[in-house]
């Protein structure tokens, strides 16, 4: 063999033996969610390599040096604990990995995506209320939760069950797409009513800002909410909880569930009842719900999940009691049921998952008895004209349901891709009307496909492209994109990332809209899609080494062709349904969020809007004319929280500031605006040991007199305390 030639062989084999293994695994986080897209370095006696995770957070690094490599994780607001090292020799190394989050958390949601991702990586703007959080803040209700979130706005007809809204970055309450478990709960139009959703059974509520139609098709022109149903924690034993509490309005709460796992099965049920009278008369709410989730592993990379979510609740409804004497007869009734089924199934570099939902809602709204007429009044003003009561012995039907069925398929397409392909059908019916005539029974299909793809740049930049096709049984066909893309310029525990997002969403008409029948509101078949075009830029920094977090958000969004009542003949009143208006927010979106040290959380959100009406088609009311502001939608809000925990003892605060609102009395008095208020909560748990807690909670402390909508006076000064038990604790 020849010199040269031998040095050749010589440093082929060194190589060769450089060259010793791999490593392989899979990324999860404590709670057991599987993470893609993450960015996992590797450094070793060459240097550092990094790699993308995959489907179900799974990696693999060839052609490693041998020798002893330290893993981390790029994405802030995690950390692998304890930091893992592993020894790369002949053949390949096998690890998984556990992210436990740092003390300002990075949170993990489905909306946004339709999989998994953590909130750094996405571009879009996003907020997570998990299980930890949802128990700290021991709300009455879903709309008190969520109040003080960023870009969100609320209103509450009254006290707990009374009808509420959710306004997301100035669009209207019917312009959120509202998913349980990744069913669709909206009703057949966009709209849903939170009076009587409770913060029950829940393990994270996710909220999307931002058009989101690329994905969701119907309904999501302004953003997504989700309510993801409490499931049981990797290693949680099996256990039993309860609750009883008592306090302000004749409030009686009782509580009771079940959660664990064992072998291949896990689950969590409850079931709640609530009483209370709400102060005012005939506002009694009373409501019966229940709630369980449960998986069942089916091979080693196949596993099914069953979700049912129902109440059944009752209202009394007295009106603009601020205006005149309450109404004693009206109620309205309502029982909603939410049914999820979903089969999945992992292969190396896939997923594959098939989702089947039911969601129906019953509701009646009756006024047996005519309580007379009245001129409503509100500090000396009188109104022009009186008011009358609309007596109604049957009641007013609006029993809706909405059959959905999709396919999903997650792809690593190269070593840093991710592509996200489904397919979706819904089916939604109904039943409508005064039950004293023909009821409207409809009937509409849609169906939609969609395509995204997720790519790492330079294991800093992630950006994301996607788009929807949508069918619809009333205005056809309609293509909405969406793009977004998030930048850490600087790495490490204290990333600064910037961000962008721009998308398009569409929303159907609703039933009455569409196939009315009333000569005074005769339906219009030739409708088109609301329509909306966001676009928003942020930043987000971390502070601290992990203990803090700021972020601010600009939006700018344009809601069009919104679809208007006109009257088209004077004469008779004949009435129908065009696509006339348009309205604009733009603003800006705040918060921070700091954790100094153990146990201790303080946070603040502040949302400045400018919404306008562009063009109206209501020529009736001056407060939908254009050029005014939107109705019920404040243009500065923000909040203030602080939590804390020593020993046995947890402690926490909130303060919530509301700004001054367009809104209308609707009684004829000329009211246009509502005024601001502060509203300050307070609550105390102490632990007593062998499971037992007990804890007291104040709201509206200050007994601030205000009112959400106006003539419906909110809540005045509560508190109520209650016992909790867990056999696991």
């Amino acid at each position: 063999m020849s010199r040269p030639f031998l040095s050749l062989f010589v440093v082929w084999l060194s190589s060769s033996a450089a060259f010793a293994g791999s490593v392989a695994g899979e990324v999860r986080t404590t709670d057991g969610t599987a993470l893609p897209q993450l960015v996992l370095v590797l450094t070793g006696p060459a240097g550092e390599r990094s790699v993308v995770t995959g489907p179900e957070g799974r990696f693999r690094v060839a052609e490693l040096v041998a020798g002893d490599y330290r893993i981390a994780v790029s994405t802030p607001g995690f950390v692998l604990t304890p930091e893992p090292r592993v020894r790369i020799d002949a053949g390949e190394a096998l690890l998984s990995l556990v992210l436990a989050p740092a003390r300002v958390r990075e949170h993990v949601l489905v909306s946004a995506t339709r999989g998994d991702a953590a909130a750094s990586t996405l571009g879009v703007a996003t907020s997570v209320l998990d299980r930890e959080q949802i128990a700290e803040r021991q709300a009455p209700a879903l709309l008190d939760l969520v109040q003080g979130l960023p870009g969100l706005a609320t209103a509450r007809a009254g006290g707990i069950g009374s009808q509420g809204s959710v306004f997301v970055r100035g669009g209207e309450s019917g312009f959120t797409r509202i998913l349980v478990d990744g069913v669709p709960v909206n009703q057949p139009g966009g709209s849903f009513d939170f009076g009587s959703a409770l913060p029950f059974e829940l393990e994270r509520v996710e909220v999307v800002r931002g058009a989101a139609s690329s994905l969701y098709g119907t309904d999501a022109l302004a953003g997504v909410i989700q309510l993801v149903t409490r499931r049981a924690q990797p290693a949680e034993r099996p256990g039993f909880r309860g609750e009883a509490e008592t306090g302000s309005f004749a409030s009686r709460r009782f509580q009771a569930g079940t959660s664990g796992r064992s072998g291949k099965l896990d689950w969590s049920a409850g079931l709640l009842r609530l009483d209370t009278d709400n102060q005012v008369p005939n506002n009694a709410f009373e409501e019966t719900a229940g709630a369980a989730s449960a998986g069942l592993e089916l091979g080693e990379r196949t596993s099914a999940r069953l979700v049912i979510r129902g109440e059944d609740s009752t209202l009394g409804t007295p009106g603009q009691t601020a205006f005149g004497p309450p109404d004693l007869e009206g109620s309205f009734d309502r029982s909603d049921v939410v049914t999820g089924v979903s089969l999945r199934h992992a292969r190396a570099t896939s997923t594959h998952e098939l989702r089947l939902g039911f969601a129906q809602s019953h509701q009646l709204s009756r006024d047996p008895v005519d309580s007379g007429s009245f001129v409503p009044e509100f500090e000396g003003q009188l109104a022009a004209f009186p008011a009358f009561d609309y007596v109604d012995a049957l009641g007013y039907q609006n029993d809706t349901q909405r059959l959905s069925a999709g396919y999903l398929a997650e792809i690593q397409s190269g070593r840093n891709q991710l592509v996200t392909a489904g397919l979706d059908i819904e089916h939604e019916t109904g039943e409508i009307g005064s039950r004293g005539e023909p009821l409207l029974s409809p009937s509409r299909t849609n169906a939609g496909g969609y395509l995204q793809d997720r790519f790492v740049l330079g294991g800093r930049a992630y950006l994301t492209l996607g788009g929807r096709l949508e069918h619809n049984d009333n205005f056809g066909w309609k293509a909405v994109p969406r793009a977004a893309v998030a930048v850490q310029v600087r790495g490490g525990e204290d990333a600064t990332t910037l961000r962008a997002s721009a998308g398009k969403g569409i929303k159907e008409p609703d039933f009455s809209q569409s196939y009315g029948v009333s000569f005074f509101a005769q339906g219009n078949p030739d409708l088109k899609p609301e329509r909306s075009r966001s676009f928003d830029v942020g930043v987000e920094q971390r502070l601290g080494g992990g203990r803090g977090r700021v972020e601010a958000s600009y939006f700018d969004h344009r809601y069009d062709d919104q679809i208007a009542y006109q009257v088209v003949d004077f004469e008779t009143f004949q009435g129908t349904f065009v696509n006339l208006g348009e309205t604009q927010a733009r603003g800006l979106e705040a918060g921070i969020e700091v954790a100094p040290v153990a146990h201790f959380s303080f946070s603040a959100q502040y949302t400045y809007l400018d919404g306008r009406i562009v063009t109206s088609g209501n020529t009736f009311d001056p407060v939908y004319a254009a050029g005014q502001s939107l109705l019920r939608r404040p243009k500065h809000q923000g909040s203030i929280s602080a939590q804390g925990r020593q020993g046995r003892v947890s402690a926490g605060a909130t303060l919530l500031l509301v700004g001054k609102r367009a809104d209308s009395d609707f009684s004829g008095i000329g009211l246009l605006e509502n005024g601001g208020y502060t509203r300050f909560d307070a609550r105390l748990r102490v632990r007593l040991g062998r499971g037992f807690e007990l804890y007291t909670v104040g709201e509206n402390l200050f007994d601030e007199d205000y009112m959400e909508a106006l003539g419906y006076p909110a809540l005045g000064r509560a508190v109520r305390a209650g016992l909790r038990f867990h056999s696991g604790q």
